[in-house]
């Protein structure tokens, strides 16, 4: 019983980690644009397929196909801008037009790099394995859960504690106000979706080691970033940061307890029960703090 209740502790923290680095980048669209970015799952792939590019096509260094592919995915996203800013006030056709716009992309990637490609990217920082109490765990899985950590510190401290980060909190809660103070508020929205895919990109990179790499997985990762922010409270990072872990933590004890097969059912049967006595999930939606 001491070795499952060690597994579920060790492992709750490592999917709750993941979690929170793949949901940070929708939480802060959703703060601050106050949109359902349904293209998100995009960043996810062109993050990935842009390093293997950068780095086996155009023969670059990996760590500069790295900076390059990052850098690239987060001007991919502030071009987006001017799609989204066309139907901002059109809901319906926003969520049609970023559903096209990731189905396009993750289509295009499908047809230059197909399965049969063998994409990988050679990102272990580490081939170690660690050995916590009764958890023997490779060290790949804790560098990104103190990568996603760190990420989620800087963008609290970037939000909380820089001017930058006080214009973008104020465009957050009051438009209108933003606009008479002379706050360009296209240039926040355009920013904004450019340092969003930082920290999920990132995170992706160094996380595909360990996963199946294909031109569709970015539905599945947006699922789990989807359900961290919609029980966090859309757009709210200190909600975004316990739900992360709440759902790392219902899928540890299910996956270990009872059916690894059972993991997304229990936490989505547990969001839903949440939301009944919490509407607006665990923390003020559409605040981003």
């Amino acid at each position: 019983m001491i070795n499952i209740f060690s597994y579920v502790l060790v492992w709750g923290f490592i999917f709750g980690s993941i979690y929170l680095g793949l949901a940070l980048g929708f939480s802060i669209i959703v703060g601050v644009l106050r949109i359902f970015h349904m293209g998100y799952g995009i960043f996810f792939v062109l993050s990935v397929y842009l390093v293997w590019t950068f780095w086996k096509v155009v023969n670059l260094d990996l760590w500069i196909s790295i900076i390059m592919a990052v850098v690239t995915t987060s001007i991919i996203s502030i071009a987006l801008y001017p799609l989204i800013k066309k139907y901002l006030e059109l809901e319906d056709y926003l969520l049609i037009s970023l559903v096209l716009a990731f189905l396009i992309i993750e289509e295009t990637v499908n047809k230059i790099y197909p399965i049969e490609t063998g994409v990988y990217l050679p990102t272990l920082i580490s081939t170690e394995v660690l050995k916590l109490g009764y958890v023997t765990i490779q060290f790949q899985y804790i560098f990104i859960s103190i990568l996603s950590l760190l990420s989620f510190i800087i963008y609290v401290l970037l939000l909380k504690f820089t001017k930058f980060g006080l214009i973008i909190r104020a465009v957050s809660q009051d438009l209108s106000t933003s606009r008479l103070f002379g706050i360009n508020v296209n240039l926040v929205y355009a920013v904004s979706l450019g340092l969003a895919t930082v920290a999920p990109s990132v995170l992706v990179i160094f996380y595909s080691p360990l996963t199946r790499i294909d031109p569709f997985m970015g539905f599945p990762l947006f699922i789990t970033a989807l359900q961290v922010a919609v029980l966090g409270g859309l757009g709210n990072l200190k909600g975004t940061l316990i739900a992360a872990y709440v759902i790392g933590y219902i899928h540890a004890i299910v996956g270990f307890l009872i059916d690894p097969r059972a993991m997304n059912l229990a936490s989505l049967v547990a969001i839903i029960l949440i939301l009944l006595f919490k509407p607006r999930g665990l923390a003020r939606a559409e605040s981003i703090w």
